[in-house]
């Protein structure tokens, strides 16, 4: 019988050291062993005693950036050529990495929609800093000019003079605010220099109503024609999926499956990057288009851009007798609500919809609790005119 073969553990030769110092703090350093030699580099780096949750996000981009130094310094030891330092890259001007962190978000799942909001804040950005924005290094965004954009953008004007939304204000901010996290992932900064403001300082999320049909609302469009069958086939899909359009319009038939006598849905979703795995209900199943016999790889929706799809709903919707503000989106949030008039609890949801935060998920069980309390109370009515015409 062969011997088993013993694992050989290769010994890295940078690690990640700290000092304890006498204000509590630790500083950070490299411990290099190669050839026999040992040297160390302290990266002028501290991690905080952990007292508080900016303490504790501190630490972690600390952390971060030193594992960058750390995979940097292995390379150049491992093939003899020179990796940019940290001071090199701290000097990387911020309208120049702009640019390419909106290159990679069109390369990436963050899709179009967020190259938008992206290409927004970059337009308030420059609106606040003029000919500053063009010799600003990474290193020197810091809090306070992160306090003042965050103030500028609260009183900002669209390009047609009205104030921009609270909504629009907390995405752009948002938008700025990962820019500069993906700077700490980058090894450009130490810390996202966001982070380090009071929460009182940042532009608050609004609470959006998220329109959404209910049952009977749903089965009013699906008895009334629609201008574009696609979409009408294609929406009410999403009724029964909760995808996105920035799914649905890319789904195809490769990512639906048979399962027995059902269908089964697999997909990455562009937004997030979650898989979703699911089995298709009937009513799903019933307005998809009938499977080609030969190509199996086409679009199961062959749809119009995003544009003409909302117009198309919003016809559709009025000719439906519906009053809401429909949109196509709407019939995620039905998808959502109706789950859960039906039993399902938020974690489930949550998973169906894709959702990387349980949180965005409540939203909708406000919106059940709230039904919910309006039928108790119809109940309560009806109960108390029945007893009037005793």
């Amino acid at each position: 019988m062969a011997k088993k073969m013993k694992k050989v553990k290769v010994k890295e030769p940078v690690k990640i050291r700290t000092k304890a110092l006498a204000n509590g703090s630790q500083s950070v350093y490299l411990d290099t062993y190669m050839n026999g030699v040992r040297s160390y580099e302290f990266l002028k780096l501290y991690l905080r005693p952990e007292r508080t949750a900016e303490d504790r996000q501190h630490n972690r981009d600390v952390m971060e950036l030193a594992n960058t130094m750390k995979v940097r310094r292995m390379t150049e030891l491992l093939t003899g050529r020179s990796v940019a330092s940290v001071a090199e890259l701290s000097r990387t001007l911020l309208a120049d990495y702009l640019e390419r962190y909106k290159e990679e978000c069109g390369r990436t799942h963050r899709g179009n929609s967020y190259l938008k909001m992206c290409q927004n804040m970059e337009n308030h950005l420059r609106d606040f800093m003029g000919r500053r924005l063009s010799m600003l290094r990474m290193k020197d965004v810091d809090v306070a000019l992160c306090r003042q954009f965050a103030a500028y953008l609260s009183t900002a004007e669209t390009c047609t003079g009205q104030r921009l939304s609270r909504v629009s204000v907390y995405h752009y901010f948002s938008a700025f605010r990962n820019l500069m996290g993906e700077a700490v992932k980058d090894g450009l900064i130490a810390q996202n220099p966001v982070e380090l403001l009071k929460k009182g300082e940042l532009p608050k999320r609004p609470e959006v109503k998220k329109d959404f049909l209910d049952v009977d609302e749903v089965v009013m469009m699906a008895e009334v024609p629609c201008s574009r069958e696609v979409v009408k086939q294609a929406f009410m899909f999403c009724c029964f999926t909760g995808l996105r359009y920035s799914d649905v319009s890319r789904l195809r038939w490769t990512d639906i499956r048979r399962q027995g006598d059902g269908w089964r849905l697999q997909i990455m979703m562009q937004k997030t990057q979650e898989l979703i795995q699911c089995k298709l209900s009937e009513e799903a199943v019933a307005w998809m288009p009938a499977p080609p016999e030969a190509d199996s790889s086409g679009l199961v929706f062959q749809l119009p851009s995003l544009s003409s799809v909302e117009r198309a709903v919003r016809k559709w919707a009025a000719e439906a007798g519906i009053k809401k503000h429909v949109t196509f989106h709407t019939s995620r949030h039905s998808y959502a609500t109706m789950a859960l008039m039906a039993g399902a609890d938020l974690y489930t949801i949550s998973k169906l919809l894709g959702h990387r935060d349980i949180n965005t998920t409540t939203i909708y069980a406000a919106v059940v609790d709230a039904k919910r309390d309006a039928a108790v109370d119809g109940v309560s009515d009806l109960f108390r005119k029945r007893k009037k015409s005793r």
